[in-house]
């Protein structure tokens, strides 16, 4: 009977052990994720960076891009991990996140990277990169989603543009300054 009861008591601190690690874990996995928005709040003060809650489905940080003018440009998404071992599914479940919420990029931030990456990449349509990167992903990422933004912007309306320059060049007020 004691052995029985030392068992089940032994049984007991390793479950209570394993879930005190576990909830260790989230919590610093929660810190990675507060620390991201922190440090896209503090580099890109015009954007607007928008924490996904603790629970709800999607990414864990959505960055809307907005140019010098406060044009909304785009949307970049991360999803921040931190464990030992990198998962493929991450991909999928974040390119279906990108679908879901209509944004451009979507960005894996982690600890552990894929076996045959040795530094950030492109993978499948998501961004990877470690922690250390993520600043200088982010700008260069920016930097296209505007430039895209900006080159469709000019190309709207293009033939009205052309026929009010052509009517302007051929008219009256023109011939005569």
């Amino acid at each position: 009977e004691l052995k029985k009861q030392l068992d089940d008591q032994k049984k007991l601190a390793d479950e209570m052990r394993r879930r005190a690690e576990q909830g260790s874990m989230q919590l610093q996995g929660e810190a990675q994720e507060l620390l991201l928005e922190e440090i896209l709040r503090n580099t890109f003060p015009f954007d607007m960076i928008r924490e996904v809650g603790k629970g709800v489905k999607g990414a864990d940080c959505i960055q809307v891009v907005r140019n010098n003018f406060g044009q909304e440009c785009g949307k970049i998404i991360y999803e921040s991990k931190r464990t030992k071992d990198f998962s493929i599914s991450w991909i999928e479940k974040l390119k279906a996140d990108m679908r879901s919420l209509g944004a451009e990029i979507a960005v894996i931030v982690t600890q552990a990277m894929p076996k045959d990456m040795d530094c950030f990449g492109e993978r499948e349509g998501v961004w990877i990169c470690t922690f250390a990167d993520v600043k200088s992903l982010a700008y260069a990422l920016r930097d296209g989603i505007i430039k895209i933004f900006n080159a469709a912007k000019s190309q709207e309306n293009k033939g009205d543009k052309m026929q009010l320059l052509y009517n302007y060049l051929t008219g009256a007020e023109f011939a005569s300054q």
